[in-house]
């Protein structure tokens, strides 16, 4: 072997070989995930804002927030229902233009029924691209580079938090106004369903690529596993009542669910949380807005790791760095290098946390069983995940803000049991 081949092989690692069509669809999923986090990080200024418009307190909004979270649950088992029928890319196209109306009513509203309206449409309709469609793409095209897809797509939602909180500033300082932001917001969902719509296949055999871009097999071969897979779902012995007695789907949803629980709430609350150490908010909004390199490079990194060492290990390094982040604010917050420090954590672990529950369940159930565990997985993960908001709230409200950074730590230990107790074996499908 040459050292050519021996550094084209190492670089391989770190430079993922999706192929042009694997790259424009990861590409689409960046634009999916950009939305999925809009109210977690949007939260920290818009409800401030719209205290200041219309007197809501910060307590009704993040209700609406949860509320809508909750309610998104049927949205993620209506959509898998419809997207098992009708396909990843139409399920997509149907959640992106649920979402361009929610934003529509957001743009127009003039009263707190618009606004839950707004919320609870937005929620209900992100989870059809965000969540079913999105899953259904990375685990159909790729199976074996599922944690460098995730890691790909989810830098979405850093790019969002990056600059939603800067733009929204911007907007309702000039003349185009909270009003125009999220007309805006609609137009950009509009013009992502037509990206979808030309560019995005729902498998890599309809778009004459091959799944992670995996060229060693003929296009005879890939066709042949192709058809043996589909003839294989229609006679799956995976059904929902099957994968809700199987431990690991429980194991999933609540480990994986349970951390994000802790990383949503923890970074919808992060400005009022650093102001709380005695901070300005001006400068819990200026760590958020210059610490997102960290969260694009935890995105990639941890899906370096997924692939070199396995989900579950990398998990462990996300959940004990969210840890490390929680006790460092908790007992040294009011120290601004130390809160930079945590913050940058935060930041790059968060980020990884996205990638890992797909990637786990594409591990454990296979590309051809991963659709039917995938839905009642997200139903249990986002029970968890969507009540962050009004977890940490809480938590802030009875013990003190500060304290919010302690229940991190608390509720990330609690949240390595059912990920260690979780095996990392197949148990789905195995064909190709």
């Amino acid at each position: 072997m040459t050292s050519t081949t021996i550094t084209a092989k190492k670089t391989n690692h770190w430079i993922p070989d999706l192929g042009v069509k694997g790259w424009g669809v990861t590409a689409t999923c960046i634009g999916f995930y950009f939305f999925y986090n809009f109210w977690n990080n949007g939260s920290n200024t818009l409800f401030s804002l719209f205290t200041e418009m219309y007197g809501w307190q910060t307590t009704q909004m993040s209700m609406v927030v949860t509320v809508s979270g909750w309610a998104s649950l049927v949205g993620i088992l209506l959509f898998g229902i419809i997207g098992h029928r009708i396909g990843a890319r139409n399920v997509s196209i149907i959640g992106l233009i649920g979402n361009m109306v929610a934003f529509a009513v957001l743009a127009m509203m003039n009263s707190f029924t618009m606004f839950f309206i707004g919320v609870l449409l937005f929620f209900v309709t992100m989870t059809a691209y965000a969540v079913i469609g999105l899953g259904k793409l990375g685990s159909s095209w790729f199976p074996h580079k599922k944690g460098m897809f995730m890691g790909m797509a989810t830098m979405g939602m850093t790019l969002n938090g990056a600059c939603i909180n800067a733009v929204v500033v911007a907007c309702a300082g000039s003349s185009i106004g909270i009003s125009g932001f999220f007309w805006g917001c609609a137009v950009l969902c509009a013009l992502l369903a037509v990206v979808t719509f030309l560019f995005v296949k729902d498998n890599p055999e309809e778009a004459g690529a091959w799944p992670d871009n995996d060229r060693s097999i003929s296009r005879e071969q890939l066709e042949r596993d192709f058809a043996a897979a589909e003839e294989y779902k229609k006679h799956s012995p995976w059904t929902v009542s099957k994968v809700l007695k199987t431990p690991q789907t429980w194991l999933i949803g609540l480990g994986w669910g349970i951390a994000m629980l802790a990383a949503s709430g923890t970074m919808a609350l992060l400005a009022p949380t650093l102001v709380s150490y005695g901070h300005e908010l001006t400068f819990a909004i200026l760590l958020m807005g210059t610490m997102w390199p960290f969260g694009m490079l935890g995105h990639y990194i941890i899906g370096v790791l997924d692939q070199k060492f396995g989900t579950k290990n990398t998990t462990f390094v996300v959940v004990a760095m969210m840890i490390i982040a929680g006790a460092l604010v908790f007992f040294f917050g009011s120290n601004n290098i130390v809160c930079a420090v945590a913050v940058a954590l935060l930041m790059f672990s968060i980020s990884g946390n996205a990638n890992v529950c797909m990637s786990m369940t594409t591990t454990v159930f296979g590309r051809q069983d991963f659709e039917m565990a995938w839905t009642p997985i997200q139903i249990i993960y986002n029970i968890c995940n969507f009540a962050g908001v009004t977890v940490m709230a809480m938590v802030g409200a009875i013990f003190g803000q500060p304290s919010v950074m302690m229940a991190l730590v608390v509720i990330c230990v609690v949240s390595l049991i059912p990920i260690g107790l979780c095996s990392s074996k197949q148990i789905g499908s195995q064909i190709k």
